[in-house]
């Protein structure tokens, strides 16, 4: 995974209230452009992250997709069929990160 993926999705990663959806099964021959393209329906993309691997070249078959506004997430997520390339993809809301006592939201 290049630098500014890792860099970008621990970004998604850390802000629990930005409205961003967790997308798997992305069939191997979809680039991140076709993801966007395909949300883009649903209101505007800010950003769209697929990591690859290093050794294999493609990606790992999942991403996030992060919306301007909750509003535009959940009307992707109502949406029970996003199929890219003969494949339906799996959406879900990020789940917000719990924190155990002591932790802060920094810490694993």
């Amino acid at each position: 995974m290049a630098a500014s993926a890792v860099k970008g999705a621990l970004a998604l990663r850390r802000n629990v209230g930005l409205p961003v959806a967790f997308v798997r099964k992305i069939p191997w021959t979809a680039a991140s452009s076709e993801l966007r393209e395909h949300f883009a329906q649903f209101g505007q993309i800010r950003k769209c992250i697929v990591p690859f691997d290093r050794q294999t070249g493609f990606h790992r078959g999942m991403g996030w997709i992060q919306f301007s506004s909750h509003e535009e997430l959940q009307n992707a997520i109502q949406q029970e069929n996003h199929i890219i390339d003969g494949v339906k993809l799996q959406l879900q809301a990020r789940r917000p990160k719990i924190l155990h006592e002591g932790q802060t939201s920094d810490e694993e």
